[in-house]
């Protein structure tokens, strides 16, 4: 059970507190920490950081700077946000999550179905903390437990989707995955495809980005296929690891090929 509570006003102190208690967390929206007691030990102590976490958001030098403690309603509300962030926001089932749940908390829990770090990663967001600035990839592979204060994503630079795919709406997702492509639909220059759900954390397909920049990679079956070839997802309640590795294969391709054409 939860027994100590503080509620810092910087990072510093926030990241002190956390130095100096056993079996401690943060606390943002407080999703996660809610919903301890269905998947893991609960803390013995929360440290609630809204006080300490920036929530705006702003425009600097190309790049869209969120605080980490915006709720992800008000995230997927702004105009500023380019609209496969929002839309990954907006694919968290329900308003009154969405208006609890924040962006900093999402990322810090690492869930392997979050909707948000897929497309996060695809689109090469960073976060910055105390120790510094890294990229969200980077960030979740090295398991930090640094507090996020900002998340920064580059603007106007190619095209991005999000996708989830679930039994219905309020069903834990089968699918959810981020895909960026930069270049035209003839001459894909770089590409960044990041699936959920098929992992024990957010997974980068390397070997089909290689294949869009390449050319290997041209028609929708060769695409399926290699989506197919490169995850091996884990069969439970959701479903078997065949029908897994099938939709997660076709959504993600059809995400690809939206993104190509909106490239032109």
């Amino acid at each position: 059970m939860i027994e100590n509570y503080y509620r810092p006003k910087s990072t510093e102190e926030a990241e002190q507190l956390l130095q100096n208690q056993t079996n401690a967390v943060f606390l943002a929206g407080g999703t996660q920490v809610n919903r301890a007691y269905l998947e893991r030990e609960i803390p013995s102590t929360v440290i609630d950081v809204q006080d300490a976490i920036p929530h705006d958001i702003h425009v600097q030098q190309g790049q869209l700077v969120v605080g980490a403690m915006i709720r992800l309603q008000d995230l997927a509300d702004d105009p500023r946000v380019p609209e496969a962030l929002a839309q990954a926001a907006k694919f968290i089932p329900t308003r009154s999550v969405r208006n609890q749940a924040t962006l900093g908390g999402n990322i810090g829990a690492a869930r392997p179905d979050s909707y948000l770090i897929p497309i996060l990663i695809a689109m090469k967001a960073h976060v910055v903390t105390s120790s510094g600035e890294s990229s969200v990839e980077d960030y979740l592979q090295q398991k930090k437990r640094d507090l996020i204060s900002t998340v920064s994503v580059p603007l106007g630079q190619g095209a991005a989707k999000a996708v989830k795919e679930s039994r219905s709406h309020l069903a834990l997702p089968v699918v959810s995955a981020g895909v960026w492509l930069k270049g035209s639909s003839h001459d894909i220059q770089e590409a960044r495809v990041v699936a959920g759900c098929v992992a024990n954390h957010a997974l980068r397909l390397t070997s089909v980005e290689e294949g869009l920049v390449s050319g290997a990679l041209s028609n929708p079956d060769s695409v399926e296929l290699a989506i197919g070839q490169a995850i091996s997802p884990s069969p439970n309640l959701l479903g078997s690891q065949t029908y897994k590795t099938h939709v997660n294969s076709v959504v993600i391709a059809k995400a690809i090929f939206a993104c190509m054409e909106a490239l032109g």
